[in-house]
């Protein structure tokens, strides 16, 4: 057998260098120089270090952040005197209980997220720590609705409604990782990988169909949480008990808050083992689940590097709020849908505007803020949405789409005739003769096609939200829903 020659050491980098290796893999590029100023070295490594801890910190940021907003719903609704003051900006009530919203939202709103005009909203932030709690809901087969159920990371883990229990409601009993007992009969039974977690309601209200609204908040009013100690007791039908044993809310200090927090939270919500490797770099900085975050252990180059990484993470998710989802070539951006797997940063956006964002086969969103020429869409021009026939996104039973208007603060736009969205079922909408839809977007309305209409401000930039509603599959497919969405066009005058 013929006997392979080592190659020399001292050749290896001209042999690198033959094949196209980079000099830095080279070993005089990572060789100890004696001539070279050691204490040049020492700063450059320094840099290194603090460029190290900014990157791994971004990346804790973006993983930890839907954690953290999960924290801080939870917090208000143990907090009695800022629940109250909230109240009418969200669907909120006390731990265990369901709060209503029991109004379709408007521009006289500031909600701490971007609302829709197509359903009114009950929710609930359900706590399993003391015993199962009974959330118990009616049978509604006559409209759009859905119980969307999202764990601590603000991730999708279970819908009830139209789509999913095909418009049954009944009572679910939901019980917590740790506890143990007998169940009665003729409850359908959740067990949760952790002991709390969001209950969102969503019921479909047509605004220009008189008493629509009032025959919703009825469907509300049928919507009760019981704790399982009171279940069984007529008398004791819809009320929980005082929680116990919950950990309350700590509050945080200090540059690094947000590390210690996330720390803590670890603690109790244990991320999920299949994020394990998406985990491990953060023992470099100090994160380690199971452990606290011990800012006086870190050096600082570590300390400087994760300053940067909370200013500059919170300008990343800024950004990518703003063109969040997938972007197509009519300008229309599909928003990721909440099953998010390993796509951290699309988890963290979903929670930063939306706090929770439907799954594909509820619910298609997709947001411009441009025409489909990719110029900014501004108030003081003119528009149409021109859906062809054969564009317009078909629907399953009970679903609908809808277009709603947004300022750059994501809430709804005041305009004379209180119209904020328009879609499929708008009882003013006239379709062309031959199946198509014109949509008009403009501030002033438009002459013979008013019932069209979807008003702008007098000017400055705008933002379009378009919600496909139990989308058919050609609808929600990624593949073949472009059809769907076809540019806005600027009418030139």
């Amino acid at each position: 057998m013929r006997k392979i020659k080592k190659t020399s050491p001292a050749l290896l980098p001209l042999c690198l260098a033959l094949l196209g290796a980079p000099a830095l893999y080279s070993s005089s590029a990572l060789a100890f120089t004696p001539s070279v100023d050691s204490k040049k070295i020492a700063q450059q490594d320094e840099i290194a270090k603090e460029n190290w801890a900014y990157s791994v910190g971004i990346q804790a940021f973006v993983f930890g952040l839907p954690l953290t907003i999960f924290e801080r719903e939870r917090g208000l609704r143990l907090n009695e005197k800022k629940l109250e003051r909230v109240k009418h900006l969200c669907p909120c009530a006390p731990t265990n209980q369901v709060g209503h919203m029991s109004k379709l939202a408007t521009a006289a709103d500031q909600l701490p997220y971007t609302p829709n005009n197509d359903t009114v909203y009950s929710g609930a932030l359900l706590d399993l720590t003391d015993e199962p709690v009974v959330l118990s809901l009616p049978d509604i087969h006559s409209r759009y609705w859905s119980v969307q159920l999202a764990n601590n990371y603000l991730e999708n883990i279970g819908y009830i409604g139209s789509r999913a229990t095909e418009g049954k409601g009944g009572h679910h009993v939901f019980v917590g990782p740790d506890w143990r007992g007998e169940l009665p009969e003729g409850l359908i039974v959740h067990r949760m990988q952790h002991n709390t977690f969001l209950a969102a309601v969503r019921i479909g209200v047509v605004q220009e169909k008189a008493g629509d609204l009032e025959a919703v908040t009825k469907l509300q009013h049928q919507i009760h949480t019981t704790s399982l100690s009171n279940w069984g007791d007529p008398a004791k039908f819809g009320q929980v008990k005082p929680l116990r044993n919950t950990v309350m809310p700590k509050r945080y200090q200090g540059e690094l808050a947000f590390f210690e927090q996330l720390a803590d939270l670890f603690v109790r919500v244990p991320p999920a083992p299949e994020h394990a490797a998406a985990l491990a770099p953060f023992k470099t900085i100090g994160l380690e689940v199971g452990k606290p975050f011990d800012t006086s252990s870190l050096d600082v180059a570590t300390r400087k590097g994760l300053v940067r990484a909370l200013a500059d993470g919170r300008d990343i998710m800024r950004w990518k709020v703003k063109y969040r989802g997938t972007a197509y070539d009519s300008r229309w951006n599909n928003l990721h849908e909440g099953t998010y797997g390993f796509n951290y940063i699309n988890r963290a956006e979903g929670a930063l505007e939306g706090l929770i964002v439907h799954d594909r086969e509820e619910a298609v969103y997709f947001s411009t803020y441009e025409d489909g020429t990719g110029q900014l869409l501004d108030a003081s021009k003119e528009y149409r949405l021109h859906f062809a026939k054969g564009e317009l996104p078909p629907v399953i039973d009970n679903g609908f789409w809808s277009l709603t208007m947004y300022g750059t603060d994501f809430q709804l736009v005041p305009n004379a005739i209180d119209r904020f969205a328009i879609g499929d079922r708008s009882e003013s909408l006239k379709y062309n003769e031959d199946g198509s839809l014109d949509i008009y977007i403009q501030h002033q309305p438009p002459e013979g096609h008013e019932g069209n209409w979807l008003p702008t401000a007098p000017s400055g930039m705008f933002r379009i939200n378009y919600r496909i509603y139990r989308p058919a599959a050609e609808a929600s497919n990624p593949e073949t829903l472009r059809k769907f969405i076809p540019g806005i066009k600027k009418v030139d005058g």
